[in-house]
């Protein structure tokens, strides 16, 4: 069943998938019916199913090669011709013994080119080359990266893709000697080492590597115990190692042999299924006379009459003519007659039994790394996030309540504070009027005593006008509130709020605070020329001269009630106005 044959079953199973790439240009598919990635093609693994049906072959040479086989043709390999492929290799700069490593997109490029050198008979258009070429990019990702890093040595692709294109062995067996000679024209045990280990790959993934795989220190000294020289292995010594198809790689000329086959009739008929023609590979006994089968039976393990397992088989790939029978009918008769000449069953590379006794080839050992999974990536996203916004909520609504409660025992603090204020407030305007009823004519000028006599007066008040640069009261100064406190957010008298008050005494705000536009020494000056115009300038008491001691006293009476007058003007003028603003009259 090829792509192009059945483009209907092709559509059909990459119909909801996606073929994206990561950040390193690795490529991978999306799934979007069933919310999941894969790093393989759809259709990749559908090929991968397909091999399912080759799992009963009782021999793990012949398995592997079927496998291999099936996946040649699926991928259409077998219409690229291994020359035409090392010549794109060489075209895009990587020609043999190339040991560099190569990138994603890039080998994307170069498949698709090779695709385009497929033979006519193929018929692959420009896009079937471009799907071909990505399953063929899967394949060897799954091969050689399997952590999906992005990056591939050029040799082991080559070598690979030598194994699986269409040419000779012998030519492939050239092929691979190139690949792995040094400029010395000799192989080294480490080339000869990465070697096996590239190609082991390949069975490894078709769950074959329980007999293929493992360890190939073995293999490689079988091949340097065959070298003459300490240099290295020479090309006819590595020629001839392979002819003796060694274990590991026996799978190889095995896979060759099947694919020139597969179309091969054979004029026979099977003792066993009665098949007729054989087609494929025929095997004959070499100790039951005149009994053929079939490939299907003899995978199978099936028996007949006399037949066993045990006896020697000789197989045939290509149709045989009479000389041939006729000596395959002589050494079974020989076998049959002399015990000397029997041939007893010896240890070779072929057949090999499967391992079904041993392992069970079914389960894979290879590692596989997990896929990017993005919408379980977007739904872990989604979970954090929810979870993110429940614990800010949580967070919001405990500092929503914290703040609420904080500004409560605020507002209970300014409400404290205003009740004070107003306490204050009112005891000062107790205190403002108590005072001005004093100065008004019931209380004395401070040290003047009711018996002075009026050049007592002009005596104390000269003293006080010449200190007039000092101010008539104490003045305490007021630190401005710092407006981080909580007092600072309620309202605002000025400083009044915080003046030392009592019901007897207060201390005038200060003329800073009281009146901004002026500084200190200003606001004294102004003090003075307020005096002056509330003074009268004639206001002089030598005119009351002892001798004139008999005038009478309502005279004294109105200079004194005249001196309070002007004190109580200029107490009210100073002050009212200061708390008329604070009180925001």
């Amino acid at each position: 069943m090829e792509i192009e044959s059945d483009d209907h079953l092709y559509d059909k199973i990459v119909e909801g998938w996606e073929r994206t790439e990561t950040e390193k240009g690795v490529p991978y598919y999306v799934c979007h019916k069933t919310e999941s990635t894969s790093w393989n093609h759809p259709f990749y693994l559908k090929i991968m199913e397909e091999l399912d049906e080759y799992r009963d072959i009782r021999y793990a040479a012949y398995r592997t090669a079927f496998k291999i086989r099936h996946i040649q043709k699926r991928l259409k390999l077998h219409h690229v011709k291994l020359k035409a492929m090392k010549e794109m290799f060489d075209c895009h700069g990587y020609p043999e013994s190339c040991d560099t490593v190569i990138g994603c997109e890039e080998l994307q490029e170069l498949l698709t080119s090779v695709y385009q050198t497929a033979d006519q008979a193929a018929n692959v258009t420009i896009q079937q080359a471009e799907v071909f070429a990505q399953l063929l990019q899967n394949l060897v990702l799954n091969l050689f990266d399997v952590d999906r890093t992005g990056c591939l040595r050029v040799c082991s692709v080559k070598q690979v893709l030598i194994i699986l294109t269409s040419a000779r062995l012998a030519d492939k067996y050239r092929s691979l000697y190139h690949e792995l000679a040094e400029p010395s024209t000799y192989i080294s045990s480490k080339n000869l080492t990465a070697f096996l280990q590239d190609l082991s790959q390949l069975p490894d993934l078709l769950q074959e590597g329980a007999i293929f795989g493992g360890d190939v220190t073995a293999t490689v000294n079988s091949c340097i115990n065959m070298a003459d020289s300490s240099v290295g292995i020479s090309e006819d010594q590595f020629y001839s190692w392979l002819l003796k198809e060694p274990q590991t790689l026996v799978w190889i000329p095995t896979f060759h042999r099947l694919a020139a086959s597969e179309t091969v009739k054979h004029e026979s008929k099977c003792n066993i299924c009665k098949t007729y023609p054989i087609v494929g590979f025929r095997y004959r006994c070499l100790q039951c006379f005149n009994f053929d089968m079939c490939q299907q039976c003899f995978y199978m393990g099936c028996t007949k009459k006399k037949h066993k397992l045990k006896h020697p088989i000789q197989e045939y790939c290509l149709s045989t003519t009479t000389k041939v029978d006729t000596k395959a009918f002589l050494k079974t008769l020989r076998n049959n007659i002399s015990k000397k000449h029997r041939q007893k069953s010896r240890q070779k590379y072929l057949p090999v039994v499967a391992e079904s006794h041993l392992f069970s080839h079914t389960a894979g050992m290879r590692r596989e790394p997990p896929a990017p999974d993005i919408h379980e990536t977007l739904t872990q996203q989604i979970q954090q996030l929810s979870e993110a916004e429940a614990q800010f909520k949580g967070q919001s609504s405990a500092n929503a309540l914290s703040q609420q409660r904080h500004l409560e025992k605020i507002i209970e603090q300014l409400k404290e504070e205003n009740r004070r204020l107003q306490e204050k407030i009112m005891t000062m305007k107790e205190s403002s009027d108590t005072e001005s009823n004093v100065s008004g004519g019931s209380r004395p000028l401070s040290g003047v005593s009711p018996g002075d006599t009026p050049r007592h007066y002009k005596t104390l008040l000269s003293s006080k006008l010449a200190n007039s640069n000092q101010p008539l009261s104490p003045i305490v100064p007021v630190q401005s509130p710092d407006p981080d406190t909580p007092h600072s957010r309620g309202p605002q008298y000025d400083s009044l709020d915080f003046l030392e008050v009592s019901p007897s005494h207060f201390t005038l705000p200060s003329l800073t605070n009281s009146r901004e536009c002026l500084d200190e020494e200003e606001a004294m000056d102004a003090l003075v020329n307020k005096m002056q115009l509330i003074f009268p300038s004639n206001m002089s008491y030598s005119v009351y001269s002892l001798p004139k001691c008999g005038v009478e006293q309502d005279e004294m009476l109105q200079a004194a009630s005249t001196i309070g007058s002007a004190m109580t003007d200029f107490v009210s003028e100073a002050i009212m106005p200061h708390n008329k603003q604070s009180l925001g009259y």
